[in-house]
């Protein structure tokens, strides 16, 4: 079954105007190759509005969602915090600016990185902004032990706290402590565009996701980046892997990867020389944004029209989950534990599972305003941040 239904795709051209109705399954340059210019401006309110206007983001009529957005805010509502000031446009980070990442080692060690170069850190008392030294539009965080490591395309990629090695390219440190670092090393057989990146916390390897295959970049012990095989073309063009758009693992030998047109792929032997994918059936063509393993066997997936499916170790399929409280386009999904699952999306959803059921969450102090939300990732029990569209999250706006 599984094969006739990659035989069928490999051999039916389908352009992405006829599948306009799948969101999220075809996407356009503007989400896979990042050099500024992408990055629409939000208009910046009056000052005297304290809330931003949004165009599309701003409900039409009537109200229909305002239990989901309380004005005021409490300790079990998500609200506003991080480095945009929630009353004045012109402090901290531009209203304007998306968040297209948030990644941390702890509650107390957070980063964000968005558009025109925007990047941020969370001490666990304050958030600080961090000049990167270039206007460039930023989508991977790969936080080491000694260093942060930052791009969004991988012809440019930028360190913190690691030694510029013997050659490599260095434009200078910036005032944030950033310094360029060239381009990041491909594999032979590899021509794709960034699309995804993941890495086990603290890992010296960064799992890499491009429209043609997936690879590894491994930070040397002389901090230099060399690149590491893993799932070539020929074998993407099959399984199939190309333009996946999110990577995630409960583990450095084992990987989940879903893509365009509900495509999902399970990485074995992740962490050794000849890692091999397998393709599942997620029951849905639409695309999935978001993927997180809580186990190898415990996954969840989140897409296009609030699509959501689980993996609980089917040997060919994943499960549908029925019942999801939204119909808007989900892009990321993380979790603490197997029964601390968040989701986000489209329009301010944000979604919770507490290991029985999916049940939308609030936001307070948000006005009007409806801003897509592009990432989330959590500390543990009580700390989730939450990213998007001139938007930083966190429950009780105190993270």
């Amino acid at each position: 079954m599984m094969t006739m239904r990659w035989q069928f795709l490999a051999a039916t051209a389908v352009s992405c105007a006829a599948l306009s109705t799948l969101l999220a399954a075809c996407a356009s340059d503007d989400d896979v190759r990042i050099d500024g210019s992408e990055d629409a401006a939000t208009p910046v309110p009056a000052s005297d509005s304290g809330v931003v206007d949004t165009g599309a983001d701003v409900e039409a009529g009537p109200c229909t969602d305002c239990a989901y957005f309380p004005a005021t805010c409490g300790k079990d509502t998500l609200c506003p915090t991080g480095p945009f000031d929630s009353t004045n446009p012109a402090a901290g980070l531009d209203w304007r600016t998306r968040i297209n990442v948030v990644r941390g080692r702890s509650a107390s060690d957070v980063w964000l990185a968005g558009a025109l170069g925007a990047m941020a850190h969370f001490d666990g008392t304050s958030w600080k902004t961090s000049d990167l030294g270039t206007r460039e539009s930023q989508r991977v965080l790969w936080l080491l032990p000694a260093g942060e490591v930052s791009f969004g395309i991988l012809e440019r990629v930028f360190t913190r706290g690691l030694d510029v090695g013997e050659g490599e390219a260095d434009a200078g440190v910036s005032a944030g402590g950033w310094s360029f670092r060239g381009a990041a090393p491909t594999p032979p057989e590899s021509s794709g565009v960034l699309t995804a990146a993941w890495s086990m916390p603290a890992s010296d390897v960064l799992w890499l996701a491009t429209t043609t295959d997936l690879w590894r970049l491994r930070l040397t012990p002389a901090s230099t980046f060399e690149a590491l095989p893993g799932i070539p073309p020929s074998v993407c063009r099959a399984a199939p892997c190309r333009g996946m758009r999110s990577v995630h693992g409960s583990s450095a030998g084992t990987l989940w990867a879903v893509g365009d047109l509900g495509t999902s792929v399970r990485i074995t032997g992740a962490d050794g020389d000849a890692p091999v994918a397998t393709s599942f059936d997620t029951l849905t063509w639409t695309g999935l944004a978001g993927v997180w393993a809580a186990a190898d066997d415990d996954v969840w997936a989140v897409g296009g029209m609030g699509t959501i499916r689980h993996y609980t170790g089917d040997p060919h399929r994943w499960d549908v989950v029925s019942g999801v409280p939204t119909n808007e386009s989900l892009n990321a999904v993380w979790g603490a534990s197997a029964s601390d699952v968040w989701a986000v999306g489209n329009a301010g959803v944000v979604l919770h599972y507490d290991g029985a059921a999916w049940t939308r969450v609030s936001i307070a102090g948000l006005g009007t305003r409806r801003p897509d939300l592009h990432t989330v990732w959590s500390a543990g029990a009580g700390h989730v941040f939450i990213g998007g569209d001139g938007v930083v999250l966190a429950l009780g706006g105190k993270p």
